[in-house]
């Protein structure tokens, strides 16, 4: 409860807690044996009644049993009584602040800001879990340096999840969390390196603590691959110009990143920006697969990676395939299989309130969603020793399915196109091509410069291209899988083949709510460095969320995070701005008070120091 008396411009304030008048004392009772039982109790007054009660603190037993030890036992236990007493009220007392005198007409300084991050301490305690100190502190044992590796890297993960943003923005973030680091800004670009020479190992070990703690399953694993643009225009020998879903010229980098079964991150691996995403699988899964002591495998992966390569790897090592296959310019026997509306089974268990792509149902009911399958001897392009590819026969299964709500989700995006493409249309100089973006697939007669990427020509008249609108319309819902597991049930394979949409998320995530591109750094090493601290804040927040059972998305959990904080009052107190039901969960799942108003700075060392004991 906060106090604030005024006067004549000077505010007085008490933050203080409800404490009750407690007095102990010695109560000597005689019972009918004769003997007389010592014991101490505690009078206070009820706050409802206004009485005085009696509470039993110890009993002590009888008063002859003290006769050899004491030479006045009572006058040894009136004693004893105070004391408590004089402990207890000293206890409770330290629940009161006092803030002193206040002056209303105080200024603040240039550039203070008084409120601190405390979202950090749920991340700390999975840090500290996972004993990514210990990995760190041990290899710095042998190295000469004056800061903190470990300071460093928790900077980074915390900041990437709470205050995202370069390696220098992060630095400056530092003094607004609850808690110090050992580090200066260049200490920070340093650390970079260092994280990258012991990258590999830290993974391993991510993975090994992920498995004891979480029993990591990964008899099925998601596999995806995306890039990542630099802030620069100038190409090295990792960054490289490539296609880019977001159209930018600048030079990226891919990025391959393996799930297991609950969405949980395995590791990662880093390309050259020009490598076709078809080219990352198999040296990812190559050393993995051992590393990482992974049995047998069923990857998970979208049509991007489905290549008779791919196939061919995974087959030779006994693992098997979940991949998405093209129906938009496949061959017209599977064109013609999907559009047969003939042998689709209706199953109401796959698809509940959302689906995979994250849309809602607005009826009442499952949506609906058909499937049917088919065993099909495919043939697929294998490159040999000799470097020429040849065409391999492979008994698969395909499975083609219907989804309402993915067919919803492609109207809505091709309107919102069809809107876009009307617009250029009817003023085609107001867009470049890269602002145009997808919209051209449905306008025709329109050209741009190659170079410049600006419209000319702008004689010719552009009009809406109703044929190709027409012909996309035919695809919406439809989409098809091919599998190497023929025994698998077919419902089995959807619902693994959904658990994809995780994966895309942990990109999106990554992207958008971590910020982790542009990449502001440019050293290979550092880049390396950069990405391992943005796999671990992955990793921490997708932990978070299997601790809090699934109930919450990575994107609420962010959300409350960067809102809980505390603002500094006076001297050594604190007072928390943010508390919900996600805070509420964590501090319950994670053993952390996170629900005191008021916090002195020795508490919020103690919550610190909390976050590295055993959950």
């Amino acid at each position: 409860m906060l106090s604030i008396v005024v006067y004549y411009g000077i505010m007085k304030a008490y933050i203080t807690e409800v404490r009750r008048d407690a007095n102990m004392f010695l109560k000597s009772t005689k019972q009918k044996n004769g003997r007389i039982n010592l014991s101490i109790v505690e009078g206070f007054r009820d706050p409802v009644t206004k009485k005085t009660r009696h509470k039993v603190i110890e009993n002590l037993g009888y008063l002859d049993e003290y006769l050899d030890r004491y030479e006045d036992p009572i006058a040894h236990f009136k004693e004893v009584a105070r004391i408590r007493t004089q402990k207890l009220k000293e206890a409770e007392a330290e629940k009161e602040i006092y803030l002193g005198y206040v002056n209303a007409d105080e200024h603040m300084d240039e550039g203070e800001d008084s409120v601190k991050h405390m979202g950090f301490l749920p991340l700390s305690s999975i840090y500290h879990e996972l004993k990514i100190d210990q990995f760190i502190i041990n290899r710095q044992r042998s190295l000469d340096m004056d800061y903190s590796l470990n300071d460093v890297m928790q900077l980074l993960v915390y900041t990437r999840v709470l205050s995202p943003g370069s390696k220098l923005a992060s630095f400056k973030e530092k003094d607004n969390i609850a808690r110090p680091f050992n580090c200066d800004w260049y200490d920070v670009y340093r650390a970079l390196d260092y994280f990258t020479a012991f990258r590999e190992g830290l993974l391993l070990h991510l993975h090994e603590q992920v498995r004891i703690n979480y029993n990591r399953r990964t008899n099925v694993v998601f596999y995806d691959v995306t890039n990542y643009y630099f802030e620069i225009d100038q190409e090295d020998e990792v960054r490289r110009k490539g296609f880019c879903k977001h159209n930018t010229r600048n030079p990226l980098v891919q990025m391959g990143l393996l799930l297991d079964e609950d969405a949980i991150t395995i590791t990662y691996r880093i390309f050259k920006g020009n490598t076709h995403d078809s080219q990352t699988m198999m040296p990812l899964l190559q050393g993995t697969r051992i590393d990482y002591g992974l049995d047998r495998i069923i990857t998970v992966a979208d049509k991007a990676l489905n290549s008779g390569d791919n196939v061919a790897f995974l087959m030779s090592k006994g693992d098997g395939f979940i991949f998405s296959q093209k129906i938009r310019g496949a061959t017209q026997d599977l064109q013609s299989y999907v559009f047969d509306q003939a042998d689709y089974i209706e199953k109401k268990d796959i698809l509940k309130q959302v689906d995979a792509w994250g849309e809602k149902d607005d009826n009442q009911g499952a949506p609906v969603f058909r499937m049917k399958s088919r065993f099909y001897p495919q043939e697929f392009w294998v490159t040999h020793a000799d470097d020429v590819k040849r065409k391999i026969p492979l008994d698969v299964k395909q499975i083609v399915c219907y989804n309402e709500l993915y067919a919803k989700r492609q109207k809505h995006k091709r309107a919102e196109l069809l809107a876009k493409a009307q617009n250029i249309i009817a003023n085609p100089k107001r867009y470049n091509k890269k602002e145009a973006g997808g919209a051209l697939r449905y306008v025709k007669n329109i050209e741009y410069d190659p170079e410049t990427g600006e419209c000319i020509n702008i004689k010719r008249i552009p009009y809406l291209d109703f044929e190709k609108v027409v012909e996309d319309e035919k695809y919406d819902g439809y989409y098809a899988l091919i599998t190497s597991e023929v025994d698998m049930p077919d419902h089995e394979v959807v619902k693994a083949y959904h658990g994809l949409w995780e994966i895309e998320r942990s990109f999106r995530i990554t992207k958008s709510d971590l910020k982790s591109r542009p990449v502001y750094v440019s050293l290979e090493s550092r880049i390396e460095g950069h990405f391992l601290t943005c796999f671990i804040a992955l990793l921490i927040l997708r932990l978070l969320g299997k601790r809090l059972n699934g109930e919450y998305a990575p994107e609420q959990i962010i959300e409350s995070l960067r809102k809980y904080r505390v603002c500094f009052i006076k001297d050594n107190v604190f007072k928390s701005t943010y508390y919900d039901k996600i805070i509420k969960d964590l501090g319950d799942v994670l053993n952390l008070k996170l629900n005191k108003r008021f916090l002195r700075t020795g508490e919020i060392k103690q919550l610190v120091a909390d976050t590295k004991k055993e959950i």
